[in-house]
């Protein structure tokens, strides 16, 4: 690999503060009418993709200390978007589970993120589009250092 010079680091820094800018006002935008702080608003999406899941399971994903997920998980009930359950199978263990409102709020966040896609794509040709979409995966499953 190559090593990236300083002046592209800054400019990658510039446009990927611009970049994330769209995604922030997409997720704000669906979680202000719930006053959903950045963690919340990520852990309601994760809970609401997998549904059943366990407090550890969503601190591993978001890599985040059990504590701050036990706090995040007991807001989230408060404001009925998601649910604690014993299972059966196991009543040692708590389940977690988005209410109707908890995926609805997960929906207009990411009708926001797909909105800001959109916004992005038409900024370019049609090579352009596939190229960019192959390099933001090619990233987003390099594991940083």
């Amino acid at each position: 690999m190559t090593e990236p010079t300083q002046e592209q680091v800054e400019q990658l820094t510039i446009a990927f503060e611009r970049f994330t800018r769209r995604f922030k006002v997409a997720e704000a935008a669906a979680a202000a009418e719930n006053a959903l702080n950045a963690l919340d608003a990520q852990t309601l999406v994760f809970i609401c993709d997998n549904a059943g899941c366990g407090a550890a399971d969503v601190a591993r994903y978001l890599d985040v200390a059990p504590t701050t997920m036990s706090s995040a998980t007991d807001r989230l009930v408060r404001k009925g978007l998601i649910e604690r359950r014993r299972p059966e199978e196991n009543r040692r263990t708590v389940a977690l589970t988005a209410t109707a409102k908890g995926a609805e709020v997960v929906g207009d966040q990411k009708a926001g993120y797909r909105k800001a896609c959109v916004a992005m794509l038409r900024a370019l040709n049609a090579s352009e589009q596939q190229e960019l979409i192959r390099l933001t995966e090619k990233i987003a499953d390099t594991k940083v250092e």
